[in-house]
C-alpha cells in the first residue's frame, strides 16, 4: 500500500466486543480493507504531526478492492483536504456503547510523517469540521466512494 491519504472506519468496543475496521485510499488512488479489530494509537513526531509507521500499524493487513480513484479526482479532494484542515473542530459525547464511524484525511508534511483532518464522526462520540471541504470530502468518501463499511456488506 501507497501512502494512506484518506480513510473511513467503524468503531465499537461495547459490551466487550472489539470492532474497527474500514477503508483507506492511498496515493495511488488504490482502496484497501482493514480490520484491526482492537485498539489503536497513533504515534507522536512532534509540532502535531504523526510517525507513518503508527499509520501503518493500523492499516496492518490490507485487502486491495478493485475500485480505483481516478488521479485528477484524488488530485481534487486533496485540495480539499489542505482547506479542511483550517476547519473548527467541535468534538461531544452522545452516547455510550454507540460506536462510531468517521472519516479523516492525512497531509503528509515529511516523507515519514503526516497531519490528521478529522473530517467528521458520528456516533457515540461526533467530531464536526466546520470547514465545508470537509462535509464535502466525507460525502464523496461514503456515497461516491463507498468505504467505511465491510466490503460483504456493501449493496452492489
Amino acid at each position: 500500500m501507497g501512502k494512506p491519504l484518506f480513510s473511513c472506519y467503524y468503531v465499537s468496543f461495547a459490551w466487550g466486543l472489539s470492532k474497527h475496521h474500514g477503508h483507506v485510499i492511498d496515493g495511488q488512488g488504490r482502496i484497501w480493507f482493514y480490520d484491526l479489530g482492537r485498539t489503536w494509537d497513533p504515534q507522536p513526531a512532534g509540532d502535531g504531526l504523526y510517525l507513518e509507521t503508527g499509520l501503518r500499524e493500523r492499516f496492518r493487513n490490507p485487502v486491495l478492492q478493485s475500485r480505483r480513484v481516478p488521479p485528477a479526482q484524488l488530485a481534487d479532494m486533496r485540495k480539499k483536504a489542505e482547506i479542511a484542515r483550517g476547519g473548527l473542530i467541535e468534538k461531544k459525547s452522545m452516547a455510550r456503547d454507540a460506536g462510531s464511524a468517521g472519516c479523516e484525511a492525512y497531509l503528509w508534511e515529511r516523507s515519514d510523517a503526516y497531519r490528521e483532518v478529522k473530517l467528521g464522526t458520528s456516533g457515540g462520540y461526533e467530531i464536526r469540521n466546520s470547514s465545508l471541504e470537509a462535509g464535502h470530502l466525507q460525502e464523496w468518501l461514503r456515497e461516491e466512494v463507498g468505504i467505511g463499511i465491510p466490503p460483504q456488506s456493501r449493496q452492489k
